[in-house]
């Protein structure tokens, strides 16, 4: 009896254990999926930090870090080789900080310029993005702090999960600016954006607050860390900010606010605070697609003011001789087209009030509410939908699905918030790219509701997207 269940244990073991051993030889030997996803960048830019031998100028940051800066012109000015090691704020300033380590030499001048957010100023990380990142480069594995790797192996096989699925239905290449073929040899994006396309000029979902609350304490421990590991290596690191959309300060900041926030920094960092952050707290035309994310006219006002900071610490106060361009004027907003008669008139199911470029919905009414399925109009009063705002459908406890067509490009957070019968939102989208969309869309809404697109292609533009990927476990195509 004894060896009947031992035999039946080791049987299930193996059951076990066989698919798993299977899965991992399937994502080892299956080729690289992630390599044009923006993601795809950090290889090339580990390879630049690591191969420059002489004292140069590392940029650690996020995404704000690589829309931010012409690193030609900062090394033009400054006299120094210079890696924008900035990427994306998924991954988390802690990854950033310790890649960055293993291209640390004596000489070398390191600026740390996360975003304003608490999530860069915390110890946050993302094992699922940092899989994707790593994959064109392995080494980079051996950086990853160990108290990361339980979250890692965690992550592990959905990462060859969704790889297998890439495989065999497609590789993702993303539209627009996104891509990592956008990137030159420094590692900027290096991609036309003439003017700010964002429809309110900044993002409503990602107020700018500037207080010592959103800086979390084991960051600052962690940065003083590694301002000790680099001082030991013979280099120097400062601190910097990230450039800022003045639209989309909080309510309350003022220049009382402005100071505290650096001289909380500047007390707390065992690292020099470089910059006044007033210095980069820009018009909002200056911008592109994100509060953190300039446009082409924008980089050189960034530029020149990091090139001046970076001079004076050098010992050198000549005024810096660049050119800065005005801010361009904003285009009036184009909202995407929607074929004729493929929309239902629907916009007697919901409310509204003006924003710029049409219309946004702010409710259903009493008779829509009733629905079990929704389609968000194209058109209502002679105007333009082109938005859908934070509990927009409160109440709506019958509704199951919401169809949605490219005509909104502005997702506001909370907007499927009430909807606790909510199941499915199916996107008739093809490209992700200007459809605006914050970190707290399914905030209020039912744990079970998932994204879903008409084809494989739609879904896979959206989940490699910059900022739809965060929502990658929720979607799924329409069967």
């Amino acid at each position: 009896m004894k060896s009947f269940n031992a035999q039946k244990f080791l049987a299930l073991l193996l059951a076990a254990i066989i698919p798993a051993i299977a899965l991992l030889s399937v994502g080892l030997i299956a080729p690289a999926q992630y390599g044009l996803t923006f993601l795809g960048a950090l290889a090339p830019k580990y390879e630049r930090l690591t191969t420059i031998e002489e004292p140069k100028i590392i940029l650690v940051g996020g995404s704000s870090t690589a829309f931010g800066l012409d690193s030609a012109l900062l090394e033009e000015t400054v006299g120094m080789p210079v890696v924008n090691f900035g990427l994306y704020a998924t991954l988390g300033t802690k990854l950033m900080l310790d890649l960055s380590r293993a291209g640390i030499n004596e000489g070398d001048i390191i600026v740390l310029a996360p975003e304003v957010e608490a999530q860069t100023l915390s110890l946050y990380f993302n094992p699922e993005s940092t899989w994707q990142a790593v994959e064109a480069k392995p080494s980079m594995l051996m950086r990853i702090g160990f108290d990361n790797w339980g979250a890692m192996l965690g992550a592990y096989f959905g990462y060859v999960g969704d790889k297998i699925s890439f495989w065999q239905n497609g590789t993702p290449d993303p539209a627009g600016v996104y891509n990592s073929r956008n990137f030159n040899e420094y590692g900027d994006i290096s991609y036309d954006r003439p003017y700010n396309t964002m429809l309110l000029g900044y993002d409503p979902n990602m107020t700018i607050d500037l207080s010592a609350d959103i800086v979390d304490a084991a960051f600052i421990d962690y940065v003083n860390d590694y301002v000790a590991d680099a001082e030991k290596k013979g280099a120097t690191v400062y601190y910097s900010f990230p450039p800022m959309n003045a639209d989309a300060l909080a309510e309350d900041t003022d220049d009382e606010s402005i100071y505290a926030f650096y001289d909380y920094l500047a007390r707390n960092l065992d690292c020099p605070v470089i910059s006044n952050p007033h210095d980069y707290i820009y018009e909002a035309d200056y911008f592109y697609d994100t509060n953190f994310h300039l446009n082409d006219s924008g980089i050189i006002l960034r530029t020149a003011a990091l090139a001046a900071d970076l001079r004076r610490m050098m010992g050198n106060a000549a005024p810096v001789e660049i050119e800065i361009p005005a801010a361009p004027e904003r285009p009036a907003i184009e909202t995407p087209a929607v074929t004729p008669g493929t929309v239902a008139d629907t916009s007697a199911y919901f409310t509204y009030e003006d924003m710029a470029g049409g219309l946004m919905i702010t409710g259903v009414t009493d008779a829509g509410k009733a629905l079990t399925e929704l389609t968000v109009p194209a058109t209502a009063n002679g105007k333009a939908v082109v938005a859908i705002g934070a509990n927009a459908f409160s109440g709506c406890t019958a509704v199951k699905d919401i169809i949605v067509y490219p005509n909104i490009i502005q997702f506001f957070d909370g907007c499927f918030s009430g909807a606790s019968s909510l199941q499915r939102v199916i996107m008739h989208y093809t490209v992700a790219e200007g459809v605006a969309v914050g970190e707290g869309l399914f905030n209020g809404a039912p744990d079970g509701a998932k994204l879903y697109y008409p084809t494989q292609d739609a879904f896979s533009n959206y989940v490699a997207d910059y900022y739809w990927s965060l929502y990658a476990p929720r979607m799924d195509i329409l069967g």
